[in-house]
């Protein structure tokens, strides 16, 4: 069974009596198996909303972790070894100017862990009040 992707918008909703036009969101991608595109979009729906989470922050305020929307279901193939699932492209600044003949180092790279499999996507971590 064939690979995909989908990339997934959660909204971050705080109940504190204001509804607002601007919310928090979180947008993740996950990775499964699906026998097509319109399995893959069920497949998407599903374990997005088992990612759903509802919890009280320190200020007693109800937290809520909602799926809004499947933004992307992408065919990734038989293998997702070295398969690209996300990509963004943006500017970075660098504290020098960096020429277009620069020997750069990717080895030296000293990259931040991810999330343990199957944790996706990421929340924060509670000791109390979580309920789903």
């Amino acid at each position: 069974m064939p690979f995909y992707s989908a990339r997934l918008l959660y909204l971050i909703l705080v109940d504190d009596g204001r509804p607002k036009r601007r919310q928090h969101a979180d947008e993740t991608v996950i990775v499964f198996r699906a026998r097509s595109v319109e399995q893959a979009f069920k497949q998407a729906l599903a374990l997005g909303h088992q990612h759903e989470t509802t919890y009280e922050n320190h200020k007693g305020q109800t937290v809520r972790w909602a799926l809004a929307k499947v933004l992307t279901v992408d065919f990734i193939g038989a293998s997702i070894d070295g398969a690209e699932v996300a990509s963004t492209l943006r500017y970075h600044t660098f504290p020098e100017p960096v020429s277009a003949r620069a020997r750069l180092h990717p080895e030296r790279s000293k990259p931040e862990t991810g999330a343990p499999a199957g944790s996706l996507p990421r929340r924060p971590r509670l000791t109390k009040g979580r309920r789903r």
